[in-house]
């Protein structure tokens, strides 16, 4: 395993797409932390709670990428046959693979962090601990992630692998999102035609409502009607668990610091709520087993000619 894991960092180290991938990160997150002072230095009260978490999202778009190029290019060069040939044990193949992707994510997000703090010396953090957890629960999820990704490049050998990793990458993303905020539409929402600018005498703009039928109406007396597109109990809490369990769920849920609750008439957000850490974690490390384990048995089996 040692030798495996020594070839991998050596052929990673070289690779002139993870060091791209590793510039764009970094800069980015010292760019965002740059914005953040930026915004500091008109209210004195910008936090960087957010800005070191936030790295996380284009890296969730970026490794499953890597992930199909490295092994793929294992695949398309021979390097993986030659293992096998000089003993390696196809399990060993496939942990030392595993390993090496979730190692280059850690790196990632070390550095990542690393730039967002030294960018932005001299910001606040809000919530010390509350970043620290969360940054933990991150790192769970990309360990589910890379399960996941590792699975597919490992099971499939031609140049596909890269597309499906990075479609992968994407649906957990922007499908774990698009969950969310169906999750959060309220019970009811306003029923008004549309809304149009006038001018008073003063010359003061102000926002007017107007009904179906086109006649004024005040913000106080539009009518609240059910919201079609409300997802009711039982259904709201197994959509959300079920989101919760995939790693883009999770990455909405970091980011966003919990999720909108509203008030039993539906006019107003009532409370932010968070799924416990632990249970993301949990969640995490059950996705991760999975893989894992159905990608080993998959992998014994597979056809390599």
């Amino acid at each position: 395993m040692i030798h495996l894991l020594h070839g991998n960092f050596y052929s990673l180290l070289r690779s002139k797409r993870f060091w791209i991938v590793t510039v764009l990160l970094t800069v980015g997150a010292a760019w965002d932390a740059m914005a953040q002072r930026r915004m500091a230095a008109f209210d004195g009260g910008a936090l960087i709670d957010n800005t070191i978490i936030n790295c996380a999202a284009w890296q969730f778009i970026l490794l499953p990428c890597l992930c199909g190029l490295f092994i793929n290019t294992d695949y398309h060069d021979g390097t993986i046959r030659c293992k096998l040939t000089v003993g390696r044990s196809r399990t060993a193949v496939y942990l030392s693979n595993f390993i090496t992707v979730y190692a280059m994510e850690l790196f990632f997000m070390a550095l990542s962090v690393s730039a967002v703090l030294i960018a932005g010396a001299g910001l606040t953090i809000g919530n010390p601990g509350n970043v620290v957890l969360r940054l933990g629960v991150l790192l769970m999820l990309f360990l589910a992630l890379t399960a996941i990704c590792v699975f597919v490049a490992m099971l499939i050998t031609n140049r596909s692998a890269l597309v499906i990793c990075a479609m992968v990458g994407l649906s957990l993303m922007f499908g774990g999102q698009a969950i969310c905020l169906a999750l959060e539409s309220p019970k009811v929402i306003p029923n008004y035609g549309s809304v149009t600018m006038t001018t008073n005498e003063d010359g003061e703009q102000t926002m007017q409502y107007l009904d179906k039928e086109g006649n004024p109406i005040s913000a106080d007396d539009i009518p609240m009607i059910p919201n079609p597109s409300y997802i009711d109990e039982p259904f709201q809490s197994i959509l959300r668990t079920a989101n919760n369990i995939q790693p883009g769920g999770q990455l909405w849920e970091i980011l966003w610091d919990g999720h909108r609750v509203f008030s039993d008439d539906g006019t107003q957000v009532e409370t932010i709520e968070y799924t416990p850490r632990w249970q993301l974690a949990l969640y995490s490390t059950a996705v991760t087993l999975l893989f894992l384990g159905l990608g080993l048995a998959l992998f014994r089996r597979k056809d390599l000619k």
